[in-house]
């Protein structure tokens, strides 16, 4: 069966019940159902969308962008959300590497459009979506479960984005996996203000809700006050959120004071969470779960159950139905209790692999094990609990930020003949990039250089926050440059201090 048809449950017995709850308007799954069929008759009668064709959607959080995932669901076709924070030449790479039949925006994007190229992909607005109708009848559904459903772009240490490919079979996986963590059902309201281009934001609650019934309060993005009025007013049951979130909310002048009561717990995930941000949930009687995966674990591959947030702050919890997981030392043989090493998964909700990529593909995916490359430990009571994530990557604000993909471009600034890019603690968003850097004989370097020189090749969420500007990089006998070395010389650093940026 297709996502649709699992869906289509709920269309069907509870027609009025609320679905998705947006911009204060209220559709109903029979509305969801109504809205999803017509988007399907204009994917196959327009644009002719047929299985293992690519439709693309950039733009923000939106009831649309749903109907397009389970109508690409029915259809066979793979739905290829985008970030909504990248720049143009990124765009122009994902354009051409997932060669897209269609891609819609909203308006957010309709300036950028005419900058794009285009040449091989039609570009659809959002807004003009009611205006596309067709008689074309929709192909059967047929051979749709094991078909790739979702193509998600993740930053990788090669400098350029990889594709992951999640079949249907391991959407609904992951489905079940957070089903079991948290026991959906109709009656709930769950608030989704996390983006949906990233899986943690669309599968391990809006899905996994959806499906079983529960009603979804979607935010168009983040805004921490709005947050937590909606959690006031509406009387939300549960909610998920990065550390950078729940930073923003407890900011806010009137925090303790706010009404959460109606919370019976929230989820957290995509970095590791700061214990006084648990306490601070756990203090006011709302237990906080967090989740460990990636966006090739579809993600949920740990997660704490709820009756353990209390006893076991800062874990990450247990395997999660569908997952095995192993610790292993650098020989591949399993780590005991306490000793780290790195985290595999397997499971049926882990990647079919990388989209056209297959040696990448072979570099993570050994054996039916997929290795996450992220550092962790199991306790004596089979608790997870992780040390660290990737060795390079920087996640800043719940955003996974690569420091090859930044380095790559840097390097070709005139007055740069070294660069490393590492991650900096900071109190609000985790971490922030830093740019350590070596310097042409005669040439200087300002922070603001270095921002300029990368704006329209990296995202601006990507710019280093911070430049160290060096003699030397700390390298090996290798002539590799020692991060941890350079990560250390930055936190213990008491003499001149890097130029700092403030804007994220």
């Amino acid at each position: 069966m297709s996502l649709y048809q699992q869906l289509n449950h709920w269309v069907q017995s509870t027609p009025d019940s609320p679905a998705i709850v947006f911009d204060e308007q209220e559709m109903t799954f029979g509305q969801l159902g109504s809205r999803i069929e017509e988007v399907k008759a204009v994917l196959a009668g327009t644009f002719h969308i047929t299985k293992g064709n690519r439709v693309v959607y950039l733009g923000m959080n939106h009831p649309d962008m749903i109907a397009l995932l389970f109508a690409c669901a029915d259809l066979g076709a793979i739905f290829c959300p985008w970030n909504t924070r990248l720049a143009r030449e990124e765009y122009n790479y994902l354009l051409r590497d997932a060669e897209p039949e269609v891609c819609f925006f909203d308006d957010n994007f309709a300036a950028m459009i005419p900058e794009l190229d285009t040449s091989r992909c039609l570009m659809q607005s959002l807004d003009g979506l009611e205006n596309l109708t067709t008689d074309v009848a929709k192909p059967p559904q047929k051979d749709v479960a094991d078909a790739p459903l979702l193509l998600v772009y993740t930053s990788g240490t090669t400098g350029r984005p990889k594709g992951v490919l999640l079949s249907q079979n391991a959407v609904w996986a992951n489905t079940d996996n957070c089903q079991a963590l948290y026991s959906f059902a109709p009656g709930q309201k769950v608030q989704v203000t996390l983006p949906l281009f990233h899986v943690g934001g669309l599968c391990i609650l809006l899905l996994p809700a959806l499906l079983h019934g529960a009603t979804i309060h979607l935010h168009a993005k983040f805004d921490p006050v709005i947050a937590l009025a909606d959690i006031e007013d509406n009387r939300i049951t549960t909610s998920i959120f990065v550390p950078a979130q729940m930073a923003a909310m407890m900011a806010l002048p009137d925090w303790s004071q706010r009404d959460l009561s109606s919370m019976d717990y929230v989820v957290v995930g995509s970095s590791i969470i700061p214990l006084e941000q648990i306490q601070q949930f756990h203090a006011r009687g709302i237990p906080v779960s967090q989740v460990y995966g990636a966006t090739e674990t579809g993600p949920a591959a740990i997660g704490l159950e709820i009756e353990d947030a209390g006893s076991h702050e800062g874990s990450a919890g247990t395997p999660v139905k569908h997952c095995q997981i192993e610790v292993r030392k650098n020989d591949g043989t399993v780590c005991g209790p306490g000793m780290p090493g790195e985290i595999w998964v397997r499971g049926e909700n882990i990647l079919s692999g990388y989209w056209r990529n297959k040696d990448e593909t072979a570099k993570v995916l050994v054996d039916g094990w997929y290795n996450t490359g992220d550092i962790g430990k199991i306790d004596a009571d089979g608790f997870y609990w992780i040390v660290d994530r990737s060795k390079d990557v920087v996640i800043s604000g719940g955003e996974n930020i690569y420091p090859a993909e930044i380095e790559a471009v840097a390097l070709q600034h005139p007055a740069i003949t070294a660069i490393a890019v590492v991650g900096k603690a900071d109190p609000h968003w985790g971490e922030t990039p830093v740019a350590a850097v070596e310097i042409q004989p005669g040439h200087s370097l300002t922070l603001a250089d270095l921002q300029t020189f990368l704006t329209d090749q990296i995202a601006q969420y990507k710019h280093p926050k911070s430049l160290l500007i060096l003699d030397a990089l700390p390298r090996n006998v290798m002539g590799k440059v020692e991060k941890s070395a350079l990560r250390k010389m930055i936190s213990e650093q008491t003499g001149q201090q890097p130029q700092t940026f403030s804007q994220h």
